[in-house]
């Protein structure tokens, strides 16, 4: 595994995310506009709990592919721990929803949706796990172009059949705009089921029990770092109302600009990052993890900067209100960039169950905050417990790996500079928000700044991309 190879799947998958969602940007303003803020909020809600519950009933099956190839490297194996992994969760899953047919009135007032939205997200329950799994064996086999171009046409697919619907059922807008997004998900898993079966129809307990070893733990670090980010929009929506969820809603919209970057990379990230790992070359990863954390940074302020255009143009003059949480939400992204690190430092050591820990630690907090802060200072302060919930979480994590060489990717003065950076973005994006005229004048002289560094560094920068294409 080559440093190039690294620089082309993360090409390939940053460029399939920002194709995929130049698709999304351009139907959320249709969405927006043609469902009420109360539906917008609700879907908001619905999709949520869909990510909440997935992390549970998939059983992270698809992220200890990247561990268990290592051990399960024997002809065949791998499959069959596939077989055995995608079996657990479709368990689980059936679990819970035999729970749900005993319990009904449980799960309404508990999810605040109708029935059938929640049989629909059952049905992606059950079948998605495994189409996230074939895209995790593609990544780890470096066949970056399928996995790449697999999920731009099936998300590009489901927007544009979820807008047609939306659009045609006039009586139930909420209903075809749900149906429409999960319906090819839920086709695409049953077929990579049957694909994965097909190949193997081996199941053994020894794969049994490294799914809960390694899945177990994933579970709830996840589940943490999801109630994170959704914990706002379901407490938001159980004290408050639909319509103040859907503010929310569309500053988590705006803050994907930064995570689909984070997502992409970190989707390229972690089999290198577990490869250099696998034959201790300590001194790649720092020098590529500098690049990669201060171009989130770097590329967040650039978003911040531009955030009221973002707002004016996904949701319309009527979110506005949403501008004044909208730099925390976006800071998200670079937090993301931090716990994902240790995440995958502590499941390569097969020490996953901290991260569970900590992100249960964090999520519980969460929620308390979410709930005081909302009884004092309204819908807004859920934003802001988020954020001080994340710091926590980078703490606890830091902490942790120090004995697992962190320091040696990340030491602890660049990560207080890089989280110091970040925190002067709200204030200062806050100020500027107030006058159109000064952002623009920062706006163009951040230009004239970058322009003049590449001008200036133009033989740094290409001595740069050069080595790192001949280092491996």
């Amino acid at each position: 595994m080559t440093t190039k190879l690294l620089l082309k799947s993360g090409f390939w998958y940053t460029a399939t995310s920002f194709l995929t969602r130049a698709m999304v940007f351009i139907t959320m303003p249709i969405f927006t506009r043609i469902l009420t803020k109360e539906q917008y909020g609700d879907f908001n809600v619905f999709a949520n709990w869909q990510a909440t519950l997935l992390i549970i009933c998939g059983l992270e099956v698809y992220s200890t592919i990247n561990r268990a190839r290592f051990d399960f490297d024997g002809e065949g194996e791998l499959d069959g721990y596939i077989t055995s992994a995608l079996t657990l969760s479709a368990t689980f899953t059936g679990v819970l929803f035999i729970l749900f047919l005993a319990l009904p009135h449980l799960f309404d007032r508990l999810l605040l949706l109708d029935r059938r939205y929640i049989l629909i997200m059952f049905l992606y329950l059950m079948t998605y796990p495994s189409f996230a799994t074939f895209q995790a064996k593609q990544r780890i086999e470096y066949r970056y172009k399928l996995s790449a171009g697999l999920a731009f046409v099936l998300l590009a697919l489901s927007y544009l059949l979820s807008l047609s619907l939306t659009l045609s059922m006039k009586s139930d807008r909420l209903f075809g705009r749900i149906f429409g997004q999960y319906i090819l998900y839920i086709a695409a898993g049953i077929f990579f089921y049957c694909s994965f079966f097909y190949r193997s129809h081996h199941i053994t307990l020894k794969a049994l029990k490294y799914v809960l070893r390694i899945g177990l733990p994933l579970v709830f670090a996840y589940l943490g770092s999801q109630l994170l980010l959704s914990s706002d929009s379901i407490v938001v929506k159980h004290m408050c109302s639909g319509e103040q969820v859907s503010y929310l809603a569309i500053t988590h919209s705006c803050s994907h600009v930064v995570l689909i970057l984070v997502q992409a990379m970190n989707t390229a990230w972690a089999p290198w990052f577990y490869d250099m790992l696998k034959i201790n070359n300590m001194k790649s990863i720092q020098k590529m993890y500098q690049i990669y954390l201060w171009g989130v940074v770097l590329g967040t302020f650039a978003v911040i900067l531009i955030g009221p255009e973002i707002i004016l143009i996904l949701g319309g003059k009527q979110y506005l209100e949403s501008l004044y949480i909208l730099p925390v939400y976006i800071l998200c992204g670079v937090f993301t960039v931090l716990t994902s690190q240790f995440s995958s430092l502590e499941t390569y050591h097969k020490k996953p169950e901290y991260a569970a820990i900590f992100t249960a630690t964090a999520a519980v907090l969460n929620v308390i905050l979410d709930i005081v802060g909302v009884k004092l200072w309204g819908y807004r302060a859920v934003c802001y417990a988020t954020l001080l919930c994340q710091l926590v979480l980078i703490a606890l994590h830091y902490l942790f790996t120090l004995k697992l060489g962190v320091r040696e990717i990340l030491p602890v003065n660049r990560l207080l500079i890089a989280l110091g950076f970040s925190l002067l973005l709200i204030p200062i994006a806050l100020f500027l928000y107030q006058s159109n005229l000064i952002r623009y004048l920062c706006i163009g002289l951040l230009s004239l700044m970058a322009a003049a560094f590449a001008v200036l560094k133009k033989n740094e920068i290409i001595d740069i991309f050069r080595r790192l294409r001949k280092s491996s």
